[in-house]
């Protein structure tokens, strides 16, 4: 009886450390950001890199040093820049840099899954209306939401949709439909601008005007009625509308953070 409940408890550890064994995350997963709820320890030769407020990934490299394919410069980086002996921290633009084998010059671009730059907010359950006139909007061949905001950078567009399993990217948008099959990204420029989507910035108004997302921070920029100034917006589409809002404010405290907003709202500030 002893014998069987000592091979009990044994099996049982070594289960439960098999199991706490394997609770990390692959090179290129998911190891953190809001609404994570998954494992946040990266596998061996990895290290968990801070994207932003929802999103980090394990990419290779550790103790100082970014392994092959990891990133290693570009703007609002702030991990490590230094690639693992034999590699090379090749350049692809002025968001991402990447570490790649020294003894090639590589002539493809990097996965189209590595990385979304940085200065694309992204939006839970909204997607972007096409404007007419707009073109070349169609993008097969897409199979992941961070590709879809990939492609649309790439093409020199401003928005980006994925609605399901399928991506189309837009240069101009003043309106979105609400949808749970959907998730969007818009550009902005992110050395003046700090954007969230699914926030609202309350109260504080000092004027609005029905306009597009990327109007709507020009005209903030430039806003000066009855002596009053914008340095936030808050840019929403309501149920009564079918155009999108653009709400002017102006907050004496730039570090105050938005709440949250589940109508599909956006909310900027500019950087001080």
């Amino acid at each position: 009886m002893k014998t069987a409940l000592i091979l009990s408890l044994a099996s049982a550890v070594v289960a439960n450390t098999l199991e706490a064994e394997t609770k990390v995350v692959d090179v290129w997963g998911q190891c953190g950001g809001k609404n994570h709820n998954g494992d946040t320890t990266c596998a061996s030769g990895s290290v968990c890199n801070f994207y932003n407020e929802w999103y980090s990934q394990c990419q290779p490299g550790g103790s100082g040093r970014v392994g092959l394919w990891g990133q290693c410069g570009g703007k609002s980086h702030t991990g490590d820049t230094l690639c693992t002996p034999g590699n090379e921290c090749k350049v692809w633009n002025d968001w991402y840099s990447q570490c790649v084998p020294g003894t090639a010059t590589p002539t493809t671009a990097p996965p189209e899954d590595v990385a979304v730059p940085l200065n694309w907010l992204q939006t839970d359950a909204v997607c972007y209306n096409k404007m007419d006139g707009d073109g070349d909007t169609a993008a097969n061949g897409i199979t992941s939401y961070d590709a879809c905001i990939i492609e649309a950078n790439k093409r020199g567009k401003q928005f980006a949709n994925w609605d399901g399993e399928k991506c189309t990217v837009l240069q101009n948008a003043d309106s979105y439909k609400l949808s749970r099959s959907c998730k969007s990204a818009a550009k902005f420029d992110n050395d003046k601008w700090q954007c969230w989507g699914n926030h609202d910035y309350w109260n504080n108004d000092v004027g609005k005007s029905t306009t597009s997302f990327d109007k709507c921070l020009a005209a903030c920029a430039n806003f000066s009625e009855g002596g009053k100034k914008c340095n936030a917006v808050y840019w929403v589409q309501h149920w009564d509308s079918d155009k999108g809002v653009c709400n002017y404010k102006y907050i004496a405290d730039t570090s105050k953070k938005p709440f949250v907003d589940d109508i599909g709202g956006t909310a900027c500030i500019r950087r001080a």
